[in-house]
């Protein structure tokens, strides 16, 4: 509810004078509710300059890094992203996987997506605004008197005359509720309800999805290796209609989630493979033999890395029998694998390939965070052990290992 200081004071807002604000809101009384503490408090919508301080030793992360209008639930949600993108990464800094300066790699990827969601906030906020606008409640009326009395011509009254004056404005602006007013056979009354239908209609009021935002964000740079194709731009800007999220396998996406079954038959979540109790990488790749010469050179590189990795070979829906003998001996001596086959909702339906819209040629490594580090499209050109070796360097932040390994080899 609004709060306007010095006119204002909390203590005008006792338990009992809240509950029957409440009571109004809802149209009823109601027996289970309990006021339990008021605060005053201060929409924000900022972002921090740094995420990063001090040789890195300080990290923020959710509030303390950024502040949102409440539209949208994007502070939890950006905050949980925060957390989920640095935690692999401390953990494979302390490990010695990864050297200190991979903590950079933070900032690089969530500070964009938290000015992103700080743009959506506030544009989501004034659409629920235009609800009450619609109403004739405009809340810019009430802050402009608000100024006048502290800044302006306003502030020689004495203050129980300010306070007066802004109880006008409030009076005046519920009576622009009343069943009087707000009714089909008042004209003014009609044609605002007709443009709140209008907003409801056009989906243009407070958004409380963003599919497309919360699943769909993907990293341009950071600790991943960009497509050399790949478009760079950044997401669309604020649209005021929902969006569905597309899967995608571009580099710095959430990995396509599918489901399979493996080879003890239990259907499972392509989010599934990935460890959630060490620092291990995913690499999915066909039942094809470059694919498994790749896959050798994955972990191979890994094993220099000091990192675990795990190869996930996806087998077409119906190849039930090719998941049964698996592929033990393609990937011999390695055994850190799983043999998994796509399940389809219906026949027609896109392969996982297709949707990452890839061969069964390529290959995706992912990370921890489940966020695609690397793509192959169709196929590797070259060696693959130098390609996974500059793959891994990448996503760990490990700007030498290639020139030494390659120097040793």
């Amino acid at each position: 509810m609004p709060f306007y200081p010095p006119q204002q004071n909390l203590e005008d807002f006792s338990p009992k004078t809240c509950e029957r604000m409440i009571f109004k809101l809802v149209g009823r009384e109601l027996g289970d509710i309990n006021v339990i503490d008021i605060k005053p408090w201060v929409m924000h919508a900022e972002v921090a300059e740094k995420f990063l301080s001090s040789q890195n030793r300080v990290i923020l992360a959710g509030d303390a890094a950024h502040r949102f209008p409440p539209a949208g639930g994007f502070g939890m949600n950006t905050g949980i992203q925060d957390s989920h993108n640095i935690a692999w990464k401390i953990a494979s800094v302390v490990k010695g996987i990864a050297p200190p300066s991979m903590l950079n790699t933070y900032e690089t990827e969530r500070r964009p997506i938290a000015i992103f969601n700080t743009t959506l906030s506030i544009h989501n906020f004034k659409a629920a605004m235009a609800v009450p606008g619609a109403l004739g409640l405009d809340p810019t009326i009430a802050n402009s008197v608000h100024r006048v009395i502290n800044k302006g011509v306003g502030s020689i009254l004495p203050s129980g005359l300010q306070s007066a004056i802004l109880d006008g404005i409030f009076t005046l602006g519920r009576a622009q509720l009343s069943e009087t007013l707000l009714n089909e056979n008042n004209p003014l009354g009609a044609l605002r309800l007709a443009n709140l239908r209008r907003i409801f209609e056009e989906g243009k009021s407070l958004q409380l999805q963003f599919p497309a935002e919360d699943l769909g964000f993907r990293y341009l740079e950071g600790a991943l290796v960009p497509d050399h194709n790949g478009a760079l731009g950044g997401p669309d800007g604020p649209s005021g209609r929902r969006r569905d999220y597309v899967p995608t396998a571009d580099p710095g996406s959430r990995n396509v989630r599918i489901f399979s079954n493996s080879s003890s038959e239990v259907t499972i979540s392509t989010l599934d493979l990935i460890s959630g109790d060490k620092i291990e990488f995913l690499l999915i790749i066909a039942p094809i033999e470059p694919s498994y010469h790749l896959a050798h050179a994955a972990l191979k590189v890994a094993e220099e890395c000091k990192v675990s990795a795990r190869v996930c070979v996806l087998w077409p829906a119906g190849s039930a029998k090719g998941v049964e003998v698996g592929s033990k001996a393609s990937l011999k001596p390695w055994e850190n694998y799983i043999d998994v086959m796509e399940v389809k909702k219906s026949s027609d339906a896109s392969s996982w390939w297709d949707i990452c819209q890839m061969t069964d040629k390529g290959a995706i490594l992912v990370r921890p965070d489940e966020h695609v580090a690397w793509r192959l499209k169709s196929r590797v050109v070259g060696d693959p052990l130098r390609e996974m070796r500059r793959d891994f360097s990448a996503a760990l932040g490990l700007k030498s290992h290639i020139k030494d390994q390659e120097a040793d080899d």
